[in-house]
């Protein structure tokens, strides 16, 4: 077989976000359930303006869309974000999706709550996770608050090799390794062998880059959010209803700060 290299909005952003995620069991229930926790945590109530930051293929916003909520989706990925029209279209909700790096998003004191879900914050180096930070924060209007849902990094998932049987052939997935020096979890090298063109499509640096993500302490995000301008940081310990303490053997790191 040929091997190819290719990068992440050409081909790896709709394998891992769309194919991928779609063949997880129970995906569907789970979106419901953290987009339920969101907006209590949050305090929305229909008719307010959310941001999703990092939206993916618009799983939560169009769910968000469901509860009737203005949403606005923001990502990176042309690709991603054409299905997510697509997606929403089919649905029969109205979402705002737009193409950009959250680095350099330009809003300004105009969302109720905004959101990085799956742990998406953290892909940059620590100057420009900050800017990622500001930029929510000039993005919400006063009192407005910002939920990030982040892994434990006390509690990491015990990572593995995976095989994924998709349209069109099987993706391997080589376990996340965390390097601990530089507090950085490694993107996970991915192959996906295309059984019907007879490729072997692997990951380019881009793509591997894409998924390198940057590890904080509750010590280190509280600082950052208070430097930032956030106020009254809260913790807690899972996605999902009841809202539970934070702790260092809890499934998930939940922040939410205010503005």
């Amino acid at each position: 077989m040929d091997r190819i290299e290719s990068g992440w909005d050409d081909y790896w952003a709709e394998t891992f976000r769309v194919k991928h995620r779609l063949s997880i069991p129970g995906i569907q229930q789970y979106d419901k359930m953290v987009v339920d926790f969101c907006i209590e945590s949050l305090a929305l109530e229909p008719g307010k303006e959310i941001l999703d930051i990092a939206c993916g293929a618009g799983d939560h916003c169009i769910e968000f869309a469901k509860r009737e909520l203005k949403v606005t989706g923001f990502d990176i990925s042309k690709r991603l974000i054409e299905v997510a029209k697509e997606r929403a279209k089919e649905e029969g909700v109205e979402v705002n999706f737009l193409i950009g790096d959250m680095r350099k998003m330009d809003f300004s004191n105009r969302f109720q709550g905004a959101v990085l879900l799956s742990h998406s914050f953290g892909f940059f180096n620590h100057e420009e996770n900050i800017t990622v930070l500001e930029r929510t924060h000039s993005a919400l209007a006063k009192g407005g608050k910002m939920l990030l849902d982040l892994m434990n990094p006390y509690q990491l998932p015990r990572f593995q090799k995976t095989w994924a049987s998709l349209e069109g052939g099987y993706l391997l997935s080589e376990p996340h390794v965390l390097d601990a020096s530089a507090g950085v979890l490694k993107g996970r090298p991915a192959k996906f062998i295309d059984v019907e063109k007879g490729h072997i499509i692997l990951m380019n640096q881009d793509a591997l880059s894409n998924n390198d993500i940057r590890m904080y302490t509750a010590l280190e995000i509280h600082s950052m959010l208070n430097d930032v301008g956030f106020g009254n940081v809260e913790f807690y310990g899972q996605n999902k209803l009841p809202r539970m303490p934070y702790s260092a053997t809890s499934e998930r790191m939940v922040v939410l700060a205010t503005k």
